[in-house]
């Protein structure tokens, strides 16, 4: 990144399973087509492409018996073709033929899902940055806040609905903000906090409820939060960590709505820093940027002691920040892209790191495709990692995207955006779509309206 491009980034900050996309489709083991007298045979089970978003149609031919799927689909009459819902993780269907006293024939497909690697331009002209998105418990996308081109930090609170494709404005905010957290609560609300607030006492939390639309007061945290991030626990307490010059991390009860500062401190000041909660409700901090001369890369949050353990890193690694952090399926965590401060300006990074809990240390696991900061990405029910523009070397705000394996390390390019994005947001969709929302241009302006990848 040049002396220029560092300037500008900090200028803004301060102002305010397999690699390969075409999976198909696998007959697999089973019963025996062979003809017994009388007896069930299955002749063929077929289908189309398994195209993400879309129904899939399947044929089962079969004699001797009554056919049934399994699971979810029950009784199929032989040669007349059936849907079963969009696949967006592989899946297995089984036909099973029976008849009475007579050994049942079975066959077995399994789909996986398709990706046409296109994006579909929505018809939304809206611009948005530095807002927040959160996905609702019934998959619909909440986008909160963000700058929208006016004089102040936007108020609103829009809902995306996945069957028509449109934003509706569901509620206000008692302020605008920018550059604030938007958590996910089990009994389907949202936490806000923090941020850069439109109003000079508009320092408190919000709770949004994603049914109805309503917003109300949800405490005041103990110290102002920007840059910050935060996570909900097993037990439905959120932890709020870190942001500008802060090395504090608190806790906000869902029962009585007040935060309480924990008494410990993180090992160094983080300022965008990433958390993910582990299997076992601990919760992994990894980076965040800071001045200090000494620095620990990541530590864990035990809520139930309330104190931080480091956790080992590579030698090399330095300070990173503007990362990304995904908990993989297996209990471990994978940290993607990021920045690091040097002598000469900002330097975005291609590496990939892997936290086991087993070891209870961060390792090197792979590399992008290409350096990135500001990379916006999503672990999809493929088991894909999937990453998004962002800032490169070459691009402030970059239009490129890839396919990380986290099972192999391999990685295969995406088509482009259509225009350039960082600062964006990346939500995963019901069906196996992403939407895409806002983020800056190269000169630092919005991007309108919003992408869906498919």
């Amino acid at each position: 990144m040049t002396g220029v491009q560092a300037t500008t980034r900090r200028a803004v900050l301060r102002a305010g399973w397999g690699a390969g996309l075409g999976w198909g489709l696998a007959a697999c083991g089973g019963g025996s087509s062979e003809q017994t007298q009388n007896g069930p045979t299955v002749h063929g089970l077929e289908a189309g492409v398994a195209r993400v978003g879309e129904a899939v149609t399947v044929t089962a031919t079969f004699s001797g018996g009554s056919g049934r799927i399994e699971p979810d689909v029950g009784t199929v009459q032989s040669g007349v073709p059936f849907s079963v819902p969009p696949v967006i993780a592989p899946r297995r269907y089984t036909l099973v033929v029976e008849a009475e006293g007579r050994p049942s024939a079975r066959r077995s497909l399994d789909m996986r899902p398709v990706y046409r690697d296109h994006y579909v331009t929505l018809d939304d002209a809206t611009p948005r940055q530095y807002h927040a998105a959160a996905t609702t418990s019934d998959g619909r996308v909440l986008v909160i806040g963000g700058s929208r081109g006016l004089s102040a930090p936007s108020e609103a609170v829009e809902r995306y609905e996945p069957a028509t494709r449109r934003f509706t404005r569901i509620a206000s905010m008692y302020t605008g903000r920018t550059m604030h957290t938007a958590t996910p609560l089990a009994e389907g609300r949202v936490l806000v906090v923090g941020g850069t607030v439109g109003l000079s006492n508009g320092g408190f939390a919000e709770l949004i409820d994603e049914r109805f639309g309503s917003v109300e007061p949800a405490g005041w945290p103990m110290r102002p939060r920007a840059r910050h991030a935060s996570v909900a626990l097993a037990d439905g307490r959120v932890l709020v960590i870190g942001g500008m010059q802060s090395d504090s991390v608190e806790l906000w009860d869902p029962a009585t709505r007040r935060f309480r500062l924990v008494a410990a401190r993180m090992n160094n000041v983080r300022e965008f820093p990433t958390a993910t909660r582990l299997a076992d409700g601990r919760v992994l901090i990894v980076g965040g940027d800071h001045e200090s001369p000494t620095q620990r890369l990541a530590e864990i949050f035990d809520p139930q002691t309330e104190r931080f353990t480091p956790v080992a890193s590579p030698l090399n690694e330095q300070r990173r920040t503007m990362h990304e952090a995904h908990a993989l399926p297996d209990g471990r965590v994978l940290v993607v892209g990021g920045e690091v401060r040097t002598s000469t300006g900002l330097e975005p990074l291609d590496t990939v790191l892997i936290y086991d809990p087993a070891t209870q240390a961060l390792t090197l696991h792979g590399r992008l495709d290409m350096p990135r900061s500001l990379v916006r990405s999503l672990l999809l029910p493929d088991g894909q990692l999937r990453l998004f523009g962002g800032q490169t070397d070459a691009e402030i705000s970059a239009r490129t995207a890839s396919s990380y394996s986290p099972g192999t390390g391999a990685v295969t390019a995406l088509a482009a955006m259509p225009a350039g994005r960082a600062w964006q947001t990346v939500s995963a969709l019901p069906e196996g779509r992403v939407l895409i929302v806002g983020g800056d241009n190269e000169g630092g302006g919005s991007v309108p309206g919003a992408l869906l990848y498919e």
